[in-house]
């Protein structure tokens, strides 16, 4: 199964996919990394990645002239594993849009923008990563 979340911090659009389990479709993951044009090697990557079944794996991708992101988090073998390859791209996509806007990495502003995410996307985090509700 693929989870879609589409989040908008400020004007910044963010896909966020969530694959749990090994069978999931990965072509709407493909297509958003090729709207956002992504190059050539960052597919090639994204698509092996995804097809090698390893666990705990993710990607992500921004593109700062559209103001978009796309990150994957891939299947995961435990709940801790999920929290983390999950913590790691969040921290990708702060590093991202902090840098687009110019924002201090050590300041409130990124703290609440790492919040706010993860708020956001509670049902998802709740779901895969916690160890009595994955299964």
């Amino acid at each position: 199964m693929l989870i879609h979340r589409l989040l908008y911090i400020g004007r910044w659009r963010v896909d966020f996919f969530f694959a749990h389990g090994t069978d999931y479709d990965y072509t709407s993951v493909m297509e958003c990394l090729e709207d956002m044009d992504a190059p050539a090697f960052v597919l090639e990557e994204s698509w092996y990645k995804m097809r090698s079944g390893a666990l705990n794996e993710g990607f992500s991708f921004a593109k700062e002239s559209l103001m978009r992101s796309c990150i994957f988090i891939g299947p995961t073998s435990s709940g801790s594993e999920f929290l983390d390859t999950f913590t790691h791209e969040l921290r990708h996509l702060a590093d991202d849009i902090a840098s687009f806007i110019g924002i201090d990495l050590h300041g409130e502003d990124v703290a609440y923008l790492t919040g706010d995410t993860t708020r956001d996307l509670a049902d998802v985090i709740c779901a895969l990563g916690c160890h009595a509700c994955r299964d």
